[in-house]
């Protein structure tokens, strides 16, 4: 039969399959640390044609809260689709393309709660790190919006330490999402929130006692106790996306009901 999945691991885009997806619980647990390389992780194909994923973080059936890099082939378009939790995404490498523009990499964008769009990969293709039900009714955002986040650009970057800067796009009463790069020789233990900080690595590399971050690598903290103290960054500096203080926001994840017994 035909159905469509939130997108979870790819868009809303409709299936054809002969059974519905399985609950799954991945890395769910919000008070404990969450660690993955992606560089170790499968690309898994899905029932879209053109579509794989990565799966970081997960809870829920067809429908699921998720953070998810999602690969799609040059050349495709796909089908009409509502984000009935809110996305947010950043553009990993290609150019992303729906009814609201083209996006290279570094871009960094929100589709709250009820927008649509008709996505539609052009020839470079594209790979995109997404988080789905991850938005909130209590606090209103338009239904698109976007930003220019490459490095290159020296706008709105601001000094926070040596080696260190860090440009905010977008704040709430849920959550704060910066981006942040840090230079060879930058050193120290990241300050943490109440309600936790994730840190996804765009570019580079560092090195916590939590682990070797890779390019590609997710790694989340509940609270100041579990903060990454940073002991090194790769030669080639790092870039991050973060987002922080967001764990216990009132998001719209997922109907809990629904879980198998």
């Amino acid at each position: 039969f035909l159905y469509f999945i939130e997108m979870s691991q790819t868009s809303s885009v409709a299936y054809d399959s002969k059974k519905d997806q399985p609950w799954v619980e991945l890395h769910a647990d919000k008070s404990k640390v969450g660690f993955v390389r992606t560089s170790d992780v499968p690309i898994i194909s899905t029932g879209a044609g053109g579509v794989s994923r990565q799966i970081i973080e997960r809870i829920g059936g067809e429908v699921a809260r998720a953070t998810t890099i999602v690969h799609y082939v040059p050349n495709k378009a796909f089908p009409r689709h509502t984000h009935s939790g809110g996305e947010e995404f950043v553009v990993l490498s290609g150019v992303w393309r729906d009814d609201y523009g083209a996006f290279p990499k570094y871009s960094y964008i929100r589709n709250y709660i009820g927008s649509n769009h008709e996505p539609s990969m052009g020839p470079e293709g594209c790979q995109i790190v997404v988080k789905l039900r991850q938005m909130s009714t209590k606090v209103e955002e338009p239904q698109h919006k976007s930003w220019n986040m490459d490095p290159a650009v020296p706008e709105g970057w601001v000094e926070a330490g040596p080696n260190r800067k860090v440009k905010e796009v977008y704040s709430s009463i849920h959550e704060k999402v910066t981006f942040e790069q840090w230079a060879p020789g930058f050193s120290g233990t990241l300050e943490v929130p109440e309600h936790g900080k994730e840190i996804f690595v765009i570019d580079g590399s560092f090195t916590s006692q939590h682990g070797e971050n890779d390019e590609r690598s997710w790694l989340r903290v509940a609270n100041s106790e579990q903060a990454p103290k940073i002991t090194s960054v790769g030669p080639e500096g790092c870039y991050v996306y973060i987002k922080e203080n967001h764990l216990a926001s009132d998001e719209v994840s997922v109907d809990m009901s629904l879980k198998p017994q």
